[in-house]
């Protein structure tokens, strides 16, 4: 993820600042958003030219007019804020290295006992085959070998307490990483783990010479549905398509909240009549159900989809296997939305 910090350690003059600027300000205004602190900083960074993913995704949405405040809010949170759960992480982290820093320090003290007393053990042997063991000496070998019975004791107890730590932390861990794959609203993954997982796939492709396609999904007249019924009901239409979508995917294809209303779906292993016959499986599941607010029992209307398919073509980057099937969804909602176009191949 990028921050903050990396782009304020670019350099740049003040005649350039000054005009990046003006430039990020005449971005938002001409999409009539209000320039907030977090949006000019996403307009800046566009202009600035340092996060290629987040010029190109306010580029394509510039092309289809769809560039708003709730999509730029999106992208300071996707590109440029922190990641709430370093905290945690940080947390955890530094609890290891105590953890593991005190278990050093108590091996450490347990090793001097143990020379101690192995030393002490070698003058008691060499006493006692001369004869000249004395009640003082047995004293002493009887206080060391206490000693390290102690040391061993407390060594033990401490690598006990020290697992049960490690444990909880491991736990506590991999919920974090949890997390920060899955959308916290669907459950399916997140843009953040989509970008990864399209990097591993499209690396699998050039390596295999297996198919892979891509299916781009965008929810029809969703802004509408949200103005007439507001964002729970929107949100529960998100939720409706994300649950068609993994079922569809099933376990051999990843689902994702590419952002806001629009979803991905990875298919790995598909070729591109298959990835077709998946995304008219996939509108005609979504069509077929209403969307019924539970308070109230009123049915509110059907959720169409418009998608877009297309198939990996060698030489291209992951970027460009998006960017081609992001057309062919643009293309289905231009011949009238809740339909299916495949980009077939030239």
């Amino acid at each position: 993820m990028n921050t903050l910090p990396s782009l304020s350690a670019i350099e740049e003059s003040f005649d350039d600042a000054v005009r990046r600027g003006h430039a990020a300000l005449h971005l938002l205004a001409e999409a009539r958003i209000p320039p907030t602190p977090a949006r000019f900083a996403v307009a800046y960074a566009h202009h600035l030219g340092a996060i290629p993913d987040l010029s190109l995704a306010i580029k394509r949405l510039i092309a289809h007019d769809r560039l708003n405040a709730e999509a730029v809010d999106e992208f300071y949170h996707q590109f440029l804020a922190s990641d709430p759960n370093q905290a945690e992480i940080d947390a955890a982290s530094r609890k290891i290295q105590s953890a593991v820093g005190d278990v050093a320090q108590q091996i450490g003290s347990s090793s001097r006992s143990h020379q101690a007393f192995a030393e002490g053990l070698e003058g008691f042997a060499g006493a006692l085959s001369s004869g000249h063991v004395t009640a003082g000496l047995t004293d002493q070998m009887l206080l060391l070998t206490r000693e390290v019975e102690r040391d061993h004791k407390q060594l033990q107890d401490r690598l006990s307490d020290t697992a049960r730590e490690l444990d909880t932390l491991r736990g506590q861990l991999d919920r974090l990483e949890r997390e920060a794959r899955r959308d916290a609203l669907t459950g399916i993954g997140n843009r953040a783990q989509f970008d990864r997982q399209l990097r591993a796939a499209v690396a699998r492709v050039k390596r295999d010479n297996e198919p892979l396609c891509l299916m781009m999904i965008d929810i029809d007249h969703f802004k509408r549905f949200n103005d007439m019924y507001g964002h729970q009901m929107g949100d529960q239409v998100l939720k409706l398509v994300a649950h068609q979508l993994a079922l569809v995917g099933g376990e051999n294809h990843q689902p994702a909240r590419y952002g806001g209303e629009e979803f991905a779906l990875i298919l790995a292993g598909a070729d591109l009549a298959e990835a077709g016959e998946l995304a008219e499986t996939l509108r005609g599941k979504v069509e077929g159900r209403k969307v019924v607010n539970r308070r109230t029992g009123e049915t509110l209307g059907k959720v169409t989809l418009s998608i877009g398919v297309t198939r990996f073509r060698e030489g291209e980057s992951a970027a460009e296997l998006v960017h081609r099937a992001d057309e062919a969804m643009y293309r289905a909602k231009g011949n009238g939305r809740n339909c299916v176009v495949v980009d077939q191949p030239s």
